[in-house]
């Protein structure tokens, strides 16, 4: 099972998270970029929580002290600065919108 995570009017994948939470990028092809560990998002690099998503579908960021940088809405589609920046087509929307917020469109 592969959770595709796309841009709000474009259907081509940018990136996804597979079935043992692993998040891959298809814009960069540096894969895999990191991966969800319950609701924090893990950066591959150093294996630390770089982030997290709560219940409600607000994502903080630990790089900016855990302040809010953005929400994944029930719907799907992900917000941040007001603006609609992607979305998702998954079983577990919170989880891949946090990573695509934290991971793919920050270009972690």
């Amino acid at each position: 099972m592969f959770e595709m995570i796309k841009f709000p009017y474009n259907d081509r994948a940018v990136a996804r998270l597979d079935s043992n939470n692993v998040v891959h990028n298809h814009l960069y092809h540096n894969c895999p970029i990191g991966k969800v560990d319950e609701n924090n998002i893990i950066y591959n690099i150093n294996n630390e929580p770089i982030g997290r998503v709560d219940k409600n579908g607000t994502v903080y960021s630990h790089k900016f002290n855990d302040t809010s940088i953005g929400k994944v809405l029930e719907n799907g589609f992900i917000e941040k600065d007001g603006s609609l920046i992607g979305k998702v087509n998954a079983n577990d929307p919170l989880a891949s919108g946090g990573a695509y917020l934290l991971l793919v469109h920050d270009n972690r």
